[in-house]
Order: C-alpha cells, then structure tokens, then sequence
C-alpha cells in the first residue's frame, strides 16, 4: 500500500478525475445591496450642500426616521387621534431593517426579521396584528406563519445540534452553562426585564455595567461560554460583549 504523502494544490486541481472541482468559467456572481442609503448619510454627515427647499411646513411632531421605532411612534400618535405630525425618513421605503421586497410568488422581508409569536400579554403586538389581519378571533393566518430556524455549530469537525458548544467542553464549561442558564431563568422569573418597559421592568444596576464585566464578575471565565455570549450580542445587537449592556 503507497504510504500517505502530501497533496500540493497544484496536484489536486490537475488531477483528472477532480477536474470538476476546478473553476470552468469567468462568469462573476451579480448582485447587490438593495435600500442602502450610505451614500446620503455620508453627505448629510459631511455637511455637503444640498438642494434648497421649495417650502418650509411648521408641525408640532416630527420624527426622524421611517424604521419600526418610528412608524411605532407613528401608530400610536394615529391611534389616539394626533395626526398632525410628519415622519422623515431617508430611504425611498419606510421599514428600516423591517423593509421588504416582492416577487411573482409572495413578499420576503429583505433583513430577514421576523416577530415571535406573542404571547396573550402582549397586548400591543396582538393589537397591531390584528390590524394587519394577521389575528382574527384569536387565531393565526398560516400564511404568516414560518417554522423556526435549525441552528447548527460546525465544530471540531463535527456537527451538532443548537449553537451551545457542546462538544470537546470540559465538565467545568458544563457546569458553567448550567449556572448561566439558571441564572437568565432566574433575572427572567423577575419580570422585571419585560418589554414594554411599562409592563414591569425596573431600573436595574445591570444597566450601568457591560455584558463582559457581568461575566468577569460572576466568574463565568469558559471560552465557549464567552464565545456565545458575543456571538448572541452581535446576532441581536450588533455589539460585543463588552459594549452591550447587561440589562439588555
């Protein structure tokens, strides 16, 4: 038996039988960003000259941006009757990351962002589907319904189910998974991280210190473990450990 021996890409890719592993053509992927106003934040962040206005309106609200913190604002201010107001956004659609696209076939949110379904508490959330007719007598439309992700970790070079690291863990990552985990069931026990804010959350010391120094301060030093705690910030917040707060 021909003893093991080193590879070298050049090999691999003039072998005959690999050679449909190879690239056979030039034919770039196409593609772009759709919605991206990049451009024309950069100017208004660089003071350039823009176009003078045709006319000056005076209203007593305005708010700045068309994301679902402003059309939620907007909602509210409609519901109880104010509608002397004006919402100013950028984009050529509203929506911020909630914006979506169309096809032949259906629509599709273009940053992917779907809602929970909520629970009979949430009384704002059910209130606007209602609106949408997505709630109709406390029942769902299976139209706007999608099962949930299959998350999966590549690690070791395997695979396994969820993105908790599993294996290759010590018993000591376990047991600090283990505490972790209590310690998010107990904070949520609490009510007081509940949102809307109104619904019983309180002010809380964790609010003044980082998701890091959390950690740093209950002991929870595994590197998987700090490794899915950033993972979770950026996923959520687009931020590191270290710049999240603790509440959040």
């Amino acid at each position: 038996m021909e003893r093991h021996r080193t590879l070298s890409r050049r090999t691999l890719l003039a072998a005959p039988a690999l050679v449909g592993l190879s690239r056979k053509t030039d034919r770039l992927i196409t593609g772009g960003f759709v919605n991206d106003a990049f451009s024309t934040g950069h100017r208004l962040r660089d003071r350039a000259a823009f176009r003078a206005p045709a006319r000056q309106e005076r209203v007593p609200i305005v708010i700045i941006g068309g994301g679902i913190a402003g059309l939620s604002a907007a909602w509210r201010l409609d519901k109880r009757g104010i509608r002397d107001f004006v919402l100013l956004e950028m984009e050529p659609q509203a929506g911020g990351n909630s914006r979506w696209g169309e096809n032949e076939i259906s629509k599709f949110p273009w940053a992917a962002h779907y809602v929970p379904v909520p629970a009979k508490g949430e009384s704002l959330a059910r209130e606007l589907f209602e609106e949408l007719g997505v709630l109709r007598d406390g029942k769902w439309d299976d139209r706007a319904l999608c099962f949930d992700p299959r998350e999966r970790l590549f690690r070791y070079g395997r695979w396994q189910e969820g993105i908790e690291p599993e294996m290759g863990g010590t018993q000591q990552e376990r047991d600090q998974y283990r505490r972790f985990n209590e310690k998010i069931r107990q904070y949520r026990a609490t009510g007081e991280f509940t949102i809307p804010m109104e619904r019983g959350a309180k002010p809380s010391p964790l609010d003044h210190i980082s998701m890091a120094d959390w950690l740093a301060t209950e002991r929870f030093d595994s590197p998987s473990l700090r490794w899915y705690i950033n993972y979770a910030c950026r996923d959520d917040y687009g931020a590191l450990a270290r710049d999240t707060s603790a509440w959040a």
